[in-house]
Protein backbone atom coordinates (compact mmCIF):
# COMPACT_ATOMS: atom_id res chain seq x y z
CA UNK A 1 0.00 0.00 0.00
CA UNK A 2 1.39 3.60 -0.83
CA UNK A 3 2.07 6.08 1.60
CA UNK A 4 1.66 9.02 -0.33
CA UNK A 5 -1.85 10.30 0.11
CA UNK A 6 -3.70 10.75 -3.30
CA UNK A 7 -4.60 15.24 -3.18
CA UNK A 8 -7.51 14.91 -5.16
CA UNK A 9 -9.54 11.71 -3.39
CA UNK A 10 -8.96 13.32 0.18
CA UNK A 11 -8.95 17.07 0.17
CA UNK A 12 -12.39 18.72 0.14
CA UNK A 13 -13.25 22.06 -0.07
CA UNK A 14 -11.32 25.16 2.26
CA UNK A 15 -13.00 26.34 5.44
CA UNK A 16 -14.58 29.78 4.60
CA UNK A 17 -12.76 32.70 5.91
CA UNK A 18 -14.97 34.66 9.10
CA UNK A 19 -16.12 37.05 6.18
CA UNK A 20 -17.58 34.24 4.17
CA UNK A 21 -19.79 32.47 6.54
CA UNK A 22 -23.37 32.41 6.17
CA UNK A 23 -26.12 31.91 8.56
CA UNK A 24 -26.50 27.98 8.68
CA UNK A 25 -22.77 27.56 9.15
CA UNK A 26 -23.14 29.74 12.41
CA UNK A 27 -26.14 27.44 13.32
CA UNK A 28 -23.12 24.59 13.67
CA UNK A 29 -20.67 26.88 15.46
CA UNK A 30 -19.24 25.71 19.17
CA UNK A 31 -20.03 26.82 22.08
CA UNK A 32 -17.16 28.52 22.49
CA UNK A 33 -17.34 30.40 19.11
CA UNK A 34 -18.19 33.32 19.87
CA UNK A 35 -15.63 33.96 22.80
CA UNK A 36 -12.71 32.90 20.59
CA UNK A 37 -13.64 35.35 17.32
CA UNK A 38 -14.67 38.23 19.45
CA UNK A 39 -10.89 37.96 21.60
CA UNK A 40 -8.37 37.00 18.81
CA UNK A 41 -7.15 40.53 18.90
CA UNK A 42 -7.54 41.75 22.23
CA UNK A 43 -6.76 38.89 24.90
CA UNK A 44 -3.26 37.72 23.81
CA UNK A 45 -2.54 34.32 25.74
CA UNK A 46 0.44 34.23 27.73
CA UNK A 47 2.30 31.00 28.04
CA UNK A 48 2.27 31.62 31.87
CA UNK A 49 -1.22 31.83 32.29
CA UNK A 50 -2.05 28.91 29.86
CA UNK A 51 0.40 26.81 32.72
CA UNK A 52 -1.47 28.31 35.01
CA UNK A 53 -4.74 27.46 33.59
CA UNK A 54 -3.27 23.88 33.08
CA UNK A 55 -2.40 23.40 36.41
CA UNK A 56 -5.50 24.58 37.95
CA UNK A 57 -7.14 21.94 34.96
CA UNK A 58 -5.53 19.33 36.57
CA UNK A 59 -6.38 19.65 40.59
CA UNK A 60 -10.06 20.18 39.45
CA UNK A 61 -9.97 17.57 37.14
CA UNK A 62 -7.41 15.11 36.61
CA UNK A 63 -8.30 13.33 39.78
CA UNK A 64 -11.57 12.00 39.09
CA UNK A 65 -10.93 11.58 35.16
CA UNK A 66 -8.01 9.36 37.07
CA UNK A 67 -10.64 7.08 39.35
CA UNK A 68 -13.31 6.64 36.56
CA UNK A 69 -10.49 5.61 33.93
CA UNK A 70 -9.34 3.22 36.47
CA UNK A 71 -12.70 1.81 37.39
CA UNK A 72 -14.02 1.51 34.34
CA UNK A 73 -10.56 -0.97 33.54
CA UNK A 74 -10.63 -3.25 36.68
CA UNK A 75 -14.59 -3.90 36.03
CA UNK A 76 -13.61 -5.42 32.93
CA UNK A 77 -11.55 -7.79 34.83
CA UNK A 78 -13.53 -8.45 37.75
CA UNK A 79 -14.21 -11.88 36.43
CA UNK A 80 -10.73 -12.99 36.40
CA UNK A 81 -10.70 -12.19 40.14
CA UNK A 82 -14.02 -13.88 40.56
CA UNK A 83 -12.89 -16.88 38.74
CA UNK A 84 -10.47 -17.67 41.50
CA UNK A 85 -13.05 -18.36 44.34
CA UNK A 86 -16.08 -20.16 42.71
CA UNK A 87 -17.11 -18.26 40.19
CA UNK A 88 -17.29 -20.65 37.87
CA UNK A 89 -18.38 -23.18 39.89
CA UNK A 90 -21.21 -21.37 41.70
CA UNK A 91 -22.96 -20.47 38.15
CA UNK A 92 -22.04 -24.41 36.69
CA UNK A 93 -20.16 -22.99 34.09
CA UNK A 94 -18.87 -25.90 31.71
CA UNK A 95 -16.90 -25.40 28.47
CA UNK A 96 -17.03 -22.61 26.70
CA UNK A 97 -19.72 -20.89 29.00
CA UNK A 98 -17.14 -18.73 30.89
CA UNK A 99 -15.81 -17.81 27.42
CA UNK A 100 -18.79 -16.45 26.24
CA UNK A 101 -20.19 -14.57 29.87
CA UNK A 102 -16.87 -12.82 28.99
CA UNK A 103 -17.51 -12.07 25.16
CA UNK A 104 -20.72 -11.28 25.53
CA UNK A 105 -20.11 -7.95 27.45
CA UNK A 106 -18.64 -6.61 24.26
CA UNK A 107 -21.58 -7.66 22.06
CA UNK A 108 -23.60 -5.48 24.18
CA UNK A 109 -20.55 -2.94 23.88
CA UNK A 110 -20.57 -3.22 20.07
CA UNK A 111 -24.66 -2.77 20.10
CA UNK A 112 -24.16 0.48 21.89
CA UNK A 113 -21.72 2.22 19.92
CA UNK A 114 -24.64 3.92 17.92
CA UNK A 115 -26.82 5.19 20.26
CA UNK A 116 -23.36 6.40 22.34
CA UNK A 117 -21.82 8.53 19.49
CA UNK A 118 -25.20 10.09 19.23
CA UNK A 119 -25.88 10.84 22.67
CA UNK A 120 -22.04 12.55 22.62
CA UNK A 121 -22.46 14.60 19.72
CA UNK A 122 -25.57 16.05 21.51
CA UNK A 123 -25.53 15.67 24.86
CA UNK A 124 -23.32 17.25 27.90
CA UNK A 125 -20.07 15.21 27.72
CA UNK A 126 -19.53 14.96 31.62
CA UNK A 127 -23.62 14.25 32.40
CA UNK A 128 -23.44 11.39 30.04
CA UNK A 129 -20.45 10.16 31.55
CA UNK A 130 -22.26 10.39 34.79
CA UNK A 131 -25.34 8.29 34.09
CA UNK A 132 -23.62 5.73 32.08
CA UNK A 133 -21.31 5.57 35.26
CA UNK A 134 -24.01 5.27 37.93
CA UNK A 135 -25.88 2.57 34.94
CA UNK A 136 -22.61 0.48 35.15
CA UNK A 137 -22.25 0.40 38.71
CA UNK A 138 -25.89 -0.89 39.30
CA UNK A 139 -24.88 -3.54 36.87
CA UNK A 140 -21.44 -4.58 38.92
CA UNK A 141 -23.61 -4.95 41.88
CA UNK A 142 -26.85 -6.92 39.89
CA UNK A 143 -23.95 -9.73 39.43
CA UNK A 144 -24.47 -10.66 42.94
CA UNK A 145 -28.04 -11.89 42.29
CA UNK A 146 -26.56 -14.38 38.81
CA UNK A 147 -27.50 -17.74 39.93
CA UNK A 148 -27.07 -19.37 36.44
CA UNK A 149 -25.71 -19.37 33.15
CA UNK A 150 -28.74 -16.91 31.45
CA UNK A 151 -28.60 -15.20 34.15
CA UNK A 152 -24.51 -13.99 33.95
CA UNK A 153 -25.13 -13.57 30.27
CA UNK A 154 -28.02 -11.04 30.67
CA UNK A 155 -26.02 -8.58 33.32
CA UNK A 156 -22.75 -8.79 31.08
CA UNK A 157 -25.14 -7.77 28.07
CA UNK A 158 -26.20 -4.72 29.74
CA UNK A 159 -23.24 -4.08 30.91
CA UNK A 160 -21.73 -3.65 27.96
CA UNK A 161 -24.47 -1.52 26.96
CA UNK A 162 -23.66 0.85 30.11
CA UNK A 163 -20.12 1.43 29.66
CA UNK A 164 -20.03 1.91 25.80
CA UNK A 165 -20.10 5.55 25.87
CA UNK A 166 -17.43 6.02 28.19
CA UNK A 167 -14.00 6.02 26.41
CA UNK A 168 -15.59 7.96 23.46
CA UNK A 169 -16.71 10.57 25.88
CA UNK A 170 -13.92 10.66 27.79
CA UNK A 171 -11.44 11.44 25.03
CA UNK A 172 -13.55 13.91 23.95
CA UNK A 173 -13.97 15.72 27.47
CA UNK A 174 -9.82 15.47 27.57
CA UNK A 175 -9.80 17.36 24.22
CA UNK A 176 -12.45 19.84 25.34
CA UNK A 177 -9.89 21.17 28.31
CA UNK A 178 -6.35 20.75 27.37
CA UNK A 179 -4.02 21.46 24.12
CA UNK A 180 -2.70 18.64 22.01
CA UNK A 181 0.87 19.26 23.26
CA UNK A 182 -0.61 18.36 27.18
CA UNK A 183 -3.49 15.83 26.02
CA UNK A 184 -0.27 13.16 25.54
CA UNK A 185 0.92 13.36 29.31
CA UNK A 186 -2.70 13.59 30.76
CA UNK A 187 -3.94 10.87 28.58
CA UNK A 188 -1.21 8.65 29.99
CA UNK A 189 -1.61 9.58 33.49
CA UNK A 190 -5.06 8.46 33.28
CA UNK A 191 -4.18 5.28 30.98
CA UNK A 192 -1.74 4.30 33.97
CA UNK A 193 -4.48 4.19 36.41
CA UNK A 194 -5.22 0.41 34.35
CA UNK A 195 -2.23 -0.38 36.17
CA UNK A 196 -2.73 1.05 39.15
CA UNK A 197 -6.43 0.51 39.73
CA UNK A 198 -5.74 -3.33 39.26
CA UNK A 199 -2.70 -3.63 41.86
CA UNK A 200 -4.74 -2.18 44.39
CA UNK A 201 -7.78 -4.15 43.35
CA UNK A 202 -5.84 -7.21 42.89
CA UNK A 203 -4.77 -7.16 47.26
CA UNK A 204 -8.30 -6.19 47.71
CA UNK A 205 -9.70 -9.32 45.73
CA UNK A 206 -6.94 -11.00 47.71
CA UNK A 207 -8.47 -9.97 51.00
CA UNK A 208 -12.10 -10.15 49.80
CA UNK A 209 -11.56 -13.97 48.44
CA UNK A 210 -10.92 -14.90 51.92
CA UNK A 211 -14.39 -13.79 53.81
CA UNK A 212 -16.79 -16.66 54.38
CA UNK A 213 -19.40 -17.58 56.62
CA UNK A 214 -21.66 -15.04 54.65
CA UNK A 215 -24.99 -14.67 52.88
CA UNK A 216 -23.10 -14.42 49.43
CA UNK A 217 -20.34 -16.01 48.26
CA UNK A 218 -16.54 -14.13 48.32
CA UNK A 219 -16.39 -13.61 44.88
CA UNK A 220 -19.59 -12.00 44.94
CA UNK A 221 -17.82 -8.66 47.28
CA UNK A 222 -15.62 -8.51 44.71
CA UNK A 223 -18.85 -7.15 42.55
CA UNK A 224 -20.24 -5.48 45.21
CA UNK A 225 -17.07 -3.50 46.08
CA UNK A 226 -16.44 -1.93 42.44
CA UNK A 227 -19.97 -1.54 41.98
CA UNK A 228 -20.67 0.66 44.71
CA UNK A 229 -17.33 2.71 44.34
CA UNK A 230 -18.43 3.40 40.94
CA UNK A 231 -21.88 4.38 41.60
CA UNK A 232 -20.27 7.40 43.51
CA UNK A 233 -17.85 8.04 40.63
CA UNK A 234 -20.40 8.55 38.63
CA UNK A 235 -22.19 10.74 41.01
CA UNK A 236 -19.12 12.87 41.23
CA UNK A 237 -19.46 13.42 37.93
CA UNK A 238 -22.64 15.15 38.02
CA UNK A 239 -20.84 17.97 39.42
CA UNK A 240 -18.02 18.09 36.43
CA UNK A 241 -17.70 20.97 34.21
CA UNK A 242 -18.78 21.01 30.70
CA UNK A 243 -16.77 23.67 28.95
CA UNK A 244 -13.85 25.67 29.73
CA UNK A 245 -16.41 29.11 29.44
CA UNK A 246 -18.40 28.08 31.58
CA UNK A 247 -15.94 26.42 34.34
CA UNK A 248 -16.96 28.18 37.52
CA UNK A 249 -13.48 28.15 38.89
CA UNK A 250 -12.42 30.19 36.13
CA UNK A 251 -12.63 33.98 36.44
CA UNK A 252 -13.97 35.68 33.47
CA UNK A 253 -10.46 36.16 31.60
CA UNK A 254 -9.26 32.68 32.41
CA UNK A 255 -12.08 31.25 30.40
CA UNK A 256 -11.02 32.97 27.68
CA UNK A 257 -7.91 32.06 27.58
CA UNK A 258 -8.87 28.21 28.47
CA UNK A 259 -11.04 28.31 25.39
CA UNK A 260 -8.04 30.08 23.04
CA UNK A 261 -5.93 27.40 24.28
CA UNK A 262 -8.23 24.33 23.06
CA UNK A 263 -9.33 26.26 19.82
CA UNK A 264 -5.94 26.16 18.31
CA UNK A 265 -5.96 22.18 18.78
CA UNK A 266 -8.61 22.56 15.46
CA UNK A 267 -10.70 20.00 16.80
CA UNK A 268 -12.96 22.13 18.49
CA UNK A 269 -14.95 22.01 21.91
CA UNK A 270 -18.39 21.25 22.53
CA UNK A 271 -21.34 21.23 19.66
CA UNK A 272 -24.81 20.22 19.70
CA UNK A 273 -25.70 19.41 16.02
CA UNK A 274 -25.07 16.36 14.02
CA UNK A 275 -23.91 16.46 10.05
CA UNK A 276 -24.80 13.59 7.76
CA UNK A 277 -22.23 14.64 5.39
CA UNK A 278 -19.62 14.17 8.13
CA UNK A 279 -20.19 10.39 8.02
CA UNK A 280 -19.50 9.82 4.92
CA UNK A 281 -15.87 11.65 5.92
CA UNK A 282 -15.43 9.52 8.13
CA UNK A 283 -15.57 6.47 5.58
CA UNK A 284 -13.95 7.65 2.97
CA UNK A 285 -10.71 8.86 5.51
CA UNK A 286 -7.81 6.09 5.28
CA UNK A 287 -6.44 7.30 8.59
CA UNK A 288 -9.67 5.92 10.11
CA UNK A 289 -9.80 2.48 8.06
CA UNK A 290 -5.98 2.23 9.64
CA UNK A 291 -6.37 3.00 13.19
CA UNK A 292 -9.72 0.91 13.35
CA UNK A 293 -7.64 -2.24 12.03
CA UNK A 294 -5.15 -1.09 14.45
CA UNK A 295 -7.55 -1.73 16.95
CA UNK A 296 -8.90 -4.44 16.26
CA UNK A 297 -5.61 -6.50 15.94
CA UNK A 298 -4.52 -4.82 19.02
CA UNK A 299 -8.13 -5.92 21.37
CA UNK A 300 -7.46 -9.67 20.50
CA UNK A 301 -4.60 -10.39 22.89
CA UNK A 302 -6.11 -7.81 25.31
CA UNK A 303 -9.76 -9.46 25.15
CA UNK A 304 -8.20 -12.99 25.90
CA UNK A 305 -5.83 -12.26 28.60
CA UNK A 306 -8.06 -9.65 30.17
CA UNK A 307 -10.37 -12.69 31.15
CA UNK A 308 -7.33 -16.00 30.73
CA UNK A 309 -4.58 -13.57 32.82
CA UNK A 310 -5.07 -15.36 36.09
CA UNK A 311 -5.33 -19.22 34.62
CA UNK A 312 -2.60 -18.57 32.36
CA UNK A 313 -0.61 -17.64 35.66
CA UNK A 314 -2.27 -20.26 37.78
CA UNK A 315 -0.96 -22.83 34.75
CA UNK A 316 2.85 -21.72 35.61
CA UNK A 317 2.24 -23.76 38.92
CA UNK A 318 1.02 -21.28 41.58
CA UNK A 319 -1.88 -21.60 44.08
CA UNK A 320 -5.07 -19.66 43.87
CA UNK A 321 -3.70 -17.13 46.09
CA UNK A 322 -0.19 -16.82 45.07
CA UNK A 323 -1.46 -16.57 41.21
CA UNK A 324 -3.08 -13.07 42.29
CA UNK A 325 -0.54 -11.72 43.92
CA UNK A 326 2.70 -13.01 41.25
CA UNK A 327 0.03 -11.24 38.79
CA UNK A 328 0.27 -7.84 40.22
CA UNK A 329 3.86 -6.81 39.01
CA UNK A 330 2.09 -6.91 35.57
CA UNK A 331 0.42 -4.00 36.48
CA UNK A 332 3.62 -1.98 37.56
CA UNK A 333 4.93 -2.75 34.18
CA UNK A 334 1.48 -1.46 32.89
CA UNK A 335 1.67 1.94 34.64
CA UNK A 336 5.74 2.01 35.10
CA UNK A 337 5.95 2.36 31.45
CA UNK A 338 3.06 4.70 31.14
CA UNK A 339 4.44 6.98 33.66
CA UNK A 340 7.82 6.64 31.53
CA UNK A 341 6.04 7.66 28.54
CA UNK A 342 4.42 10.50 29.62
CA UNK A 343 7.59 11.98 31.01
CA UNK A 344 9.19 11.33 27.66
CA UNK A 345 6.39 13.23 26.01
CA UNK A 346 6.97 16.04 28.38
CA UNK A 347 10.48 16.30 27.17
CA UNK A 348 9.97 15.35 23.35
CA UNK A 349 7.47 15.71 20.97
CA UNK A 350 6.03 13.68 18.49
CA UNK A 351 5.74 10.25 20.12
CA UNK A 352 2.02 9.89 19.55
CA UNK A 353 2.50 7.15 16.98
CA UNK A 354 6.05 5.98 18.12
CA UNK A 355 4.12 5.05 21.16
CA UNK A 356 2.15 2.80 19.04
CA UNK A 357 4.66 0.58 18.19
CA UNK A 358 7.67 1.11 20.37
CA UNK A 359 6.11 -0.08 23.72
CA UNK A 360 5.76 -3.36 21.84
CA UNK A 361 9.06 -4.72 21.84
CA UNK A 362 9.27 -5.74 25.62
CA UNK A 363 5.82 -6.92 24.74
CA UNK A 364 6.80 -9.26 21.42
CA UNK A 365 9.81 -10.26 23.61
CA UNK A 366 8.36 -11.51 26.91
CA UNK A 367 5.68 -13.29 24.91
CA UNK A 368 8.70 -14.84 22.76
CA UNK A 369 10.06 -16.24 26.00
CA UNK A 370 7.42 -17.60 27.49
CA UNK A 371 6.10 -19.74 24.60
CA UNK A 372 10.20 -21.07 23.90
CA UNK A 373 10.44 -22.52 27.57
CA UNK A 374 6.40 -24.07 27.17
CA UNK A 375 8.59 -27.97 26.87
CA UNK A 376 11.52 -28.19 29.87
CA UNK A 377 12.43 -27.71 33.20
CA UNK A 378 12.23 -24.14 33.29
CA UNK A 379 12.09 -22.13 36.08
CA UNK A 380 8.35 -20.94 36.38
CA UNK A 381 9.71 -17.61 38.02
CA UNK A 382 11.76 -17.16 35.05
CA UNK A 383 8.21 -17.53 32.73
CA UNK A 384 6.48 -15.57 35.12
CA UNK A 385 8.74 -12.27 35.00
CA UNK A 386 8.90 -13.00 30.94
CA UNK A 387 5.08 -12.76 31.30
CA UNK A 388 5.44 -9.73 33.10
CA UNK A 389 6.55 -7.63 30.36
CA UNK A 390 3.88 -8.90 28.00
CA UNK A 391 2.33 -6.09 29.79
CA UNK A 392 3.77 -2.83 28.02
CA UNK A 393 1.49 -2.99 25.54
CA UNK A 394 -1.29 -1.57 27.34
CA UNK A 395 0.73 1.99 26.87
CA UNK A 396 -0.57 1.69 22.90
CA UNK A 397 -3.96 2.00 23.81
CA UNK A 398 -3.65 5.73 25.84
CA UNK A 399 -1.62 6.23 22.63
CA UNK A 400 -4.40 5.11 20.06
CA UNK A 401 -6.97 7.46 22.17
CA UNK A 402 -4.66 10.24 22.01
CA UNK A 403 -3.74 9.69 18.07
CA UNK A 404 -7.53 9.29 17.51
CA UNK A 405 -8.73 12.13 19.75
CA UNK A 406 -5.93 15.00 18.14
CA UNK A 407 -5.79 13.73 14.37
CA UNK A 408 -9.65 13.84 13.41
CA UNK A 409 -12.00 17.08 13.84
CA UNK A 410 -15.87 17.87 12.59
CA UNK A 411 -18.11 16.54 15.99
CA UNK A 412 -20.26 14.27 13.90
CA UNK A 413 -16.88 13.05 11.98
CA UNK A 414 -15.01 12.76 15.57
CA UNK A 415 -17.77 10.58 16.79
CA UNK A 416 -18.28 8.68 14.32
CA UNK A 417 -14.73 7.32 14.24
CA UNK A 418 -15.37 7.06 18.41
CA UNK A 419 -17.93 4.79 17.74
CA UNK A 420 -16.34 2.40 14.57
CA UNK A 421 -13.14 2.26 16.47
CA UNK A 422 -15.00 0.81 19.77
CA UNK A 423 -16.72 -1.76 17.28
CA UNK A 424 -13.39 -2.81 16.57
CA UNK A 425 -12.35 -3.07 19.82
CA UNK A 426 -15.09 -4.89 20.99
CA UNK A 427 -15.00 -6.75 18.08
CA UNK A 428 -11.68 -8.14 18.71
CA UNK A 429 -12.15 -8.34 22.65
CA UNK A 430 -15.27 -10.76 21.57
CA UNK A 431 -12.72 -13.07 19.57
CA UNK A 432 -9.94 -12.48 22.05
CA UNK A 433 -10.92 -15.27 25.22
CA UNK A 434 -11.68 -17.79 22.23
CA UNK A 435 -8.29 -18.51 21.47
CA UNK A 436 -8.44 -20.16 24.93
CA UNK A 437 -10.03 -23.19 24.64
CA UNK A 438 -10.50 -25.60 27.75
CA UNK A 439 -8.43 -28.37 25.62
CA UNK A 440 -5.70 -26.00 25.25
CA UNK A 441 -5.04 -25.78 29.43
CA UNK A 442 -2.96 -25.24 31.43
CA UNK A 443 -0.38 -24.13 28.63
CA UNK A 444 -2.73 -22.33 26.45
CA UNK A 445 0.19 -22.65 23.27
CA UNK A 446 -2.05 -21.89 20.92
CA UNK A 447 -2.83 -18.48 22.21
CA UNK A 448 0.43 -17.52 22.84
CA UNK A 449 1.56 -17.97 19.17
CA UNK A 450 -1.89 -15.76 17.89
CA UNK A 451 -0.92 -13.03 20.75
CA UNK A 452 2.93 -13.19 18.97
CA UNK A 453 1.60 -12.58 15.74
CA UNK A 454 -0.81 -9.77 16.85
CA UNK A 455 1.67 -7.97 18.33
CA UNK A 456 4.00 -7.90 15.42
CA UNK A 457 1.35 -6.96 12.63
CA UNK A 458 0.59 -4.32 15.22
CA UNK A 459 3.92 -2.56 15.43
CA UNK A 460 3.74 -3.04 11.93
CA UNK A 461 1.00 -0.68 11.23
CA UNK A 462 2.16 1.59 14.01
CA UNK A 463 4.89 2.35 11.84
CA UNK A 464 3.21 2.74 8.55
CA UNK A 465 0.96 5.13 10.09
CA UNK A 466 3.10 7.58 11.19
CA UNK A 467 5.08 7.34 7.69
CA UNK A 468 1.21 8.01 5.76
CA UNK A 469 0.45 11.21 8.53
CA UNK A 470 4.04 12.70 8.00
CA UNK A 471 3.64 12.50 4.17
CA UNK A 472 0.21 13.74 4.41
CA UNK A 473 1.36 17.03 6.58
CA UNK A 474 4.04 17.32 3.72
CA UNK A 475 1.53 17.32 1.25
CA UNK A 476 -0.56 19.95 2.60
CA UNK A 477 2.73 22.22 3.58
CA UNK A 478 2.67 22.45 0.23
CA UNK A 479 -0.35 22.38 -1.28
CA UNK A 480 -1.02 25.88 1.59
CA UNK A 481 1.47 26.53 3.51
CA UNK A 482 3.07 25.99 6.92
CA UNK A 483 0.31 26.78 9.41
CA UNK A 484 3.61 26.95 12.40
CA UNK A 485 4.91 30.37 10.30
CA UNK A 486 1.30 31.99 10.15
CA UNK A 487 -0.42 33.15 12.71
CA UNK A 488 -3.47 34.45 10.40
CA UNK A 489 -3.63 30.44 9.05
CA UNK A 490 -3.52 29.36 12.90
CA UNK A 491 -6.99 31.75 13.17
CA UNK A 492 -8.54 30.57 10.53
CA UNK A 493 -7.94 27.02 11.28
CA UNK A 494 -8.95 27.26 15.19
CA UNK A 495 -11.83 29.09 14.08
CA UNK A 496 -13.20 26.43 11.37
CA UNK A 497 -12.45 23.59 14.18
CA UNK A 498 -14.98 25.67 16.06
CA UNK A 499 -17.42 25.67 13.00
CA UNK A 500 -17.60 22.14 13.21
CA UNK A 501 -15.42 21.76 9.85
CA UNK A 502 -13.92 17.93 9.42
CA UNK A 503 -10.25 17.48 8.72
CA UNK A 504 -10.37 17.22 5.11
CA UNK A 505 -12.69 20.53 5.00
CA UNK A 506 -10.06 23.04 7.45
CA UNK A 507 -6.89 23.51 4.83
CA UNK A 508 -4.81 24.92 8.16
CA UNK A 509 -5.38 21.18 10.19
CA UNK A 510 -1.98 19.07 10.15
CA UNK A 511 -1.79 15.87 11.50
CA UNK A 512 0.21 15.44 15.05
CA UNK A 513 2.59 13.02 15.19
Amino acid sequence: MSTTPDPEKYDYPASPTVDELKGSELAHADEGYQTYVQTADTVPVDEEESRKIARMLDWRLLPLMCVLYGLCYVDKTAMSWAVLFGFREDLKLQGQDYSWASSIFYFGYLGGQYPAAWLNARFPTAKLIACATIAWGALMIAHIGCKSYGAILAVRFLLGIAEAPIVPTFVNYTSVWYTRKEQVFRSLIWGAMQGSFYIIFTLASYGLGHITGTNIESWAYIFLVLGLLSVLTGIGWLFMPEVPNKARFLTDEQKVIAVRRVAENMTGTKGHTWQNYQIKHAFLDPMAWTIWIYCFIAMVPNGGLTSFNQLVIKGFGFTTFQTLLVGMPQSIVSAGSMIVWSLLSIKYGNLRTLGLSLPLIPAIAGIATVYATENGNYSKWGRVVAYWLINSYAVTWPFTLTVLGQNFAGHTKRAVVYALLMCFNAAGNISGPFMFPDSDAPRYSKALTIILCMFCAQFAIGIFMRIYMARYNVHRDTKYGKVSSSTDLTFQGAKAGLLDKTDQENKEFRYVL
